[in-house]
């Protein structure tokens, strides 16, 4: 059978020195006073505190002002196109009152040309057209006068109805041949004159 453990009680001497030890232990003592006494640059950093606000505050104002430029910009655009939408109602309502009927539209339009007035001539095709939507030479007209106005996208959709109601007509192929151009394409140019020509229209320029 093991052997029964034994209690030792601690002799007064070794207690003693257990106890002193003890309270012995080294102790961490912070000079609270020395924190307080080193010197900072509070100038030096006041100063780039200044600085990045400056900045910050300038970049604030900038953006700022850039926002109002951009937003002053929109409302002077819209203010333009309305005036100007205002002012072709006017001017379409002034050439209404000159003619009665498609014919007249279009020949009206065509005098406006000749004078250099290319608002109310353009005016006046539109209201040819609005007036007899069949009227193939009233869509020639119209396809004339925006070609003669560098209108080519829209002298392309006047043209493109003209050939609606006569695919077969040699002259408005012509036409279209010469807006393609101004389009800068040059492939479709040569197919619409190669059907001007193949649906007998001549012409002084390549003809």
């Amino acid at each position: 059978m093991a052997d029964r453990i034994k209690s030792y009680k601690l002799s007064p001497q070794l207690r003693a020195e257990i106890g002193s030890a003890r309270h012995s232990e080294p102790r961490i003592n912070i000079d609270w006073s020395a924190i307080w006494r080193v010197r900072l640059p509070w100038k030096t950093i006041g100063a780039i505190a200044g600085v990045f606000v400056i900045v910050i505050a300038g970049y604030m104002g900038v953006e700022k002002g850039y926002g109002a430029i951009a937003e002053g910009s929109r409302r002077a655009q819209a203010e333009r196109e309305q005036e100007y939408s205002t002012h072709l109602t006017q001017i379409k309502s002034e050439v209404a009152a000159k003619a009665t009927d498609a014919y007249s539209y279009a020949v009206l339009s065509q005098e406006y040309l000749k004078n250099n007035d290319a608002e109310r001539a353009q005016a006046a095709a539109e209201l040819a057209t609005g007036s007899d939507s069949k009227w193939r030479d009233g869509y020639v007209n119209l396809g004339q006068i925006y070609l003669s106005t560098n209108q080519f996208e829209k002298a392309k959709g006047s043209f493109d109805k003209a050939l609606e109601l006569d695919p077969t007509n040699g002259e408005i192929h012509y036409f279209l041949s010469l807006t393609y151009q101004e389009l800068r394409n040059n492939e479709a140019a040569k197919q619409e004159f190669a059907k001007a020509k193949e649906f007998g229209f001549n012409s002084e320029i390549g003809g």
